[in-house]
C-alpha cells in the first residue's frame, strides 16, 4: 500500500464489533485491518473484495463501512471465524436489549 494513513483514523475501532479470523486473530481497529491487508498473500490481495476493502481504507471511509467490507472479504475467503463471531454479535444484541429495557 505504501500510503501513510492518519494515526487517528488507524486507531478507530471496527464497528459494530471486532472481526475474528480463523487464524486465531481478531481485527479490532482500522490499524489491524491495515496490517492484515499488507500481510495478505498477493493472490488474495488481488481479489475484488480485498481490492475494495483497500480502496475504502485508503479513502478513510467510516469505520462501519470498512468493517462491513472486511467482514464480507473474510467470509468470501473462508477466513471469518463464525464460531467466535456469533458470541460477539450476540453480546452486542444483549447489551442493546438491556439498554432498551
Amino acid at each position: 500500500m505504501g500510503v501513510a494513513l492518519r494515526s487517528e483514523y488507524l486507531s478507530y475501532k471496527l464497528t459494530p464489533y471486532p472481526l475474528p479470523t480463523k487464524d486465531g486473530g481478531v481485527l479490532r481497529t482500522i490499524g489491524d485491518v491495515s496490517a492484515y491487508l499488507q500481510a495478505l498473500p498477493k493472490t488474495r490481495a488481488q481479489r475484488a473484495h480485498w481490492q475494495h476493502a483497500g480502496w475504502l481504507l485508503l479513502n478513510e471511509v467510516r469505520p462501519e463501512a470498512l468493517t462491513r467490507q472486511v467482514q464480507v472479504a473474510l467470509f468470501m475467503d473462508g477466513k471469518l471465524d463464525d464460531s467466535a463471531f456469533r458470541p460477539l454479535s450476540n453480546a452486542r444484541r444483549m447489551r442493546r436489549h438491556a439498554v432498551a429495557s
